[in-house]
């Protein structure tokens, strides 16, 4: 069997509204010379149905059925089943552009490099409001000195050589959340060069993206990667990178968990106060300071004094500092009331006339007109409302 170009892994729990549009996404490849791995991680949904459905219609796409074992194992397991020369995560609730692969594709094949970042949309089936994802232009052979790659830690937009990959012994942590930030980290110190393709290739559903995590999801995996992505990027004397990582992320993070757990649950309030001093004890205060953070990033007054107080060894102090993060995000702020019918209305007026929405309704009108003629039946439009 000829060796495909790409391989296309999904990792799917209980996506049956959404499945349909990313396999037909991945079918209408423009280039055909592509696999597709669904890893039906323990659904209890038809997402098993329709992938089968799927397999029994192209030779390209392949299902593995297996209980309910979490995002990192699932992408692990597309990832040894994998056989293309690059791999490519795609979300079971997101499309791929037409041209996804042909595009990052020959950015990889004309640089010869190992790894092509790509641009993305960010899409919402409620407002039909789209935006860029962090834009990035086009660059051929940059490295991870660059500062705008600091930001670039999701997986699925990116393209990855699977001998590299697997060369590199890199491998995916058993994470409900924040696994793939520790695996792009991992990757961006060990690749040398890699290039941007400036295509917008990726469509990515933002509704119920991190909806409803139970608190030990939130804390014991997503506060846990903290610490993964310390111990990667250290070693590898990327300080700088781990300090935006944590500025941007962790603050945000104990900013969310506290509210929901202060005075309430002291059992995680435990494990917070934990975690943040097992993470701490290997940050220096001095990579926080003004000074040391000049010229690429802007100081966070917040990160280095809770870093200071959580490496001080004064339970009290920390006890303080996490409870003066209990308040819930925007109380003392007025916030714009996002799920109101005025909201939605305006926003989607602004979307009429936006090309990136325009575009991204247009794609997925045609996608779901595939997946309704497909699956008569089985599935129908409704279901992804």
């Amino acid at each position: 069997m000829t060796q495909p170009a790409l391989s296309i892994i999904i990792p799917a729990y209980n996506a049956a509204p959404w499945l349909p549009y990313a396999l037909e996404s991945c079918l209408w490849q423009s280039r055909p010379d592509i696999e597709v791995v669904i890893v039906n991680d323990g659904s209890t949904d038809a997402t098993g149905r329709i992938a089968d459905i799927y397999a029994g219609a192209d030779p390209r796409v392949r299902v593995l059925h297996q209980e309910n074992k979490g995002s990192g194992v699932t992408r692990q397991v597309g990832q040894e089943l994998a056989r293309g020369r690059y791999l490519l995560w795609l979300d079971a609730d997101d499309f791929l552009d037409r041209d996804a692969a042909r595009d990052m594709l020959a950015v990889a094949e004309r640089d010869r490099v190992e790894m092509v970042c790509g641009n993305a949309v960010v899409f919402s089936d409620k407002t039909f409001n789209s935006r860029s994802y962090f834009h990035h232009p086009e660059v051929s052979r940059t490295t991870f000195d660059n500062p705008r790659y600091w930001k670039s830690k999701v997986l699925w937009r990116w393209i990855i050589g699977r001998d590299f990959i697997e060369n590199a012994h890199v491998t995916h942590p058993p994470l409900k959340l924040g696994q793939d930030v520790v695996v792009m980290y991992e990757l961006l110190c060990k690749v040398g060069t890699f290039s941007q393709c400036p295509a917008y290739f990726y469509y990515f559903r933002q509704e119920h993206k991190g909806m409803d995590s139970s608190l030990e999801t939130e804390i014991d995996h997503k506060l846990v990667h903290f610490t993964y992505v310390r111990d990667t990027l250290v070693p590898a004397g990327r300080i700088k990178p781990l300090v935006k990582y944590l500025s941007e992320n962790f603050m945000r993070a104990v900013r969310s968990d506290m509210p929901r757990i202060l005075g309430r649950e002291p059992h995680w309030e435990r494990r917070v106060l934990d975690i943040s001093r097992e993470l701490f004890a290997g940050v220096e205060p001095e990579w926080l300071t003004e000074e040391a953070c000049r010229p690429e990033l802007r100081h966070d007054a917040d990160l280095e004094r809770f870093c200071r107080v959580m490496r001080s060894g004064d339970e009290a102090a920390m006890r303080a500092e996490l409870a003066g993060y209990g308040a819930p995000a925007g109380s003392h702020h007025h916030e714009v009331d996002k799920s109101n019918a005025w909201h939605t209305f305006r926003r989607r007026i602004k979307a009429m006339f936006a090309p990136l929405s325009l575009k991204a309704r247009c794609r997925q009108h045609h996608l779901r007109a595939l997946a309704t003629k497909r699956l008569a039946g089985v599935w129908s439009p409704s279901q992804s409302n």
